[in-house]
């Protein structure tokens, strides 16, 4: 039985990375956007702490985006990948992100992740 990219409950990191890589080669970079930044926080959730406690990075993988493009205890690239994954500063609500693989990536190479 094959995963059904609807159903988010079961995914992992690899199927959102590879539906975003599918759907950024066929230029829907808003839903690869999406699958990305799902992807990036399930490495934030592993590697740094995502959840209630208080000892965890932050609340919610999105405000952990927010947080880590600001926090200078990461390095500039990274930093400027998570806030290009966040960013939705175009008038048409669409984002600076051209290219949020390898913005994923970039942050996956930082924490370690294959």
């Amino acid at each position: 039985m094959h995963a059904d990219h609807n159903d988010k409950r079961n995914r992992t990191l690899a199927d959102e990375m590879a539906e975003a890589r599918a759907v950024q080669a066929e230029g829907n970079i808003g839903r690869a956007r999406t699958c990305a930044r799902r992807a990036v926080g399930m490495a934030m959730r592993e590697k740094i702490g995502i959840g209630p406690s208080r000892r965890d990075y932050a609340s919610t993988f999105i405000n952990g985006l927010y947080r880590m493009a600001e926090d200078h205890a990461f390095p500039e690239e990274v930093r400027a990948a998570a806030g290009r994954l966040v960013d939705r500063s175009k008038t048409d609500r669409t984002s600076a992100a051209t290219d949020p693989v390898q913005d994923a990536e970039i942050i996956f190479k930082y924490f370690g992740v294959e």
